[in-house]
């Protein structure tokens, strides 16, 4: 803004603060790229989270596409790319109970989430050994979400009698 311009105040969609308009030396695509950027981390930030629990979780088989679906029959995973190209979604099934199950169990208590086999051939869940199960469990993470959030989901996870 020039000398002679006096600063727009504006109020935020989200929190109704005033806020003072200035001027960015920026380019777009460089604020864009920023923007970016600051996605990745909170999302890579939240599957490490909730990856890092299920990882423990000893009947938990976590979904994981590992390059060209190199998937062992036994379900272990080959070490993969890193999270950060990874899209925030987290795809699971357990030994005991069913997914469909699981995801009422969420549901009722606020925490969102499917179970389906989200439009996957027969080949593949037999090439992936899924085939004894009604579906996966998946959720869905966006910048938006944040610890608290995934620190809810595990408490009700927990919840399920033999999780």
């Amino acid at each position: 803004l020039s000398q002679k311009q006096k600063p727009r105040i504006m109020t935020t969609q989200a929190s109704g603060d005033q806020v003072e308009e200035r001027s960015c030396p920026l380019s777009n695509s460089a604020r864009l790229s920023i923007v970016r950027t600051c996605i990745v981390q909170v999302e890579t930030g939240l599957l490490n989270s909730i990856l890092g629990y299920l990882r423990k979780i000893s009947r938990v088989r976590i979904i994981e596409d590992i390059g060209d679906m190199k998937v062992t029959h036994d379900g272990d995973c080959i070490p993969h790319a890193s999270n950060e190209q990874r899209i925030p979604i987290v795809t699971f099934v357990h030994e005991v109970i069913p997914s469909s199950q699981i995801v009422e169990h969420c549901r009722d208590h606020g925490v969102v989430c499917r179970a389906c086999k989200f439009l996957s051939t027969i080949e593949l869940w037999d090439e992936m050994n899924l085939t004894q199960y009604d579906g996966v469990v998946r959720f869905s993470f966006a910048h938006y979400n944040n610890i608290g959030d995934i620190k809810r989901t595990i408490n009700v996870l927990e919840m399920l009698e033999e999780w």
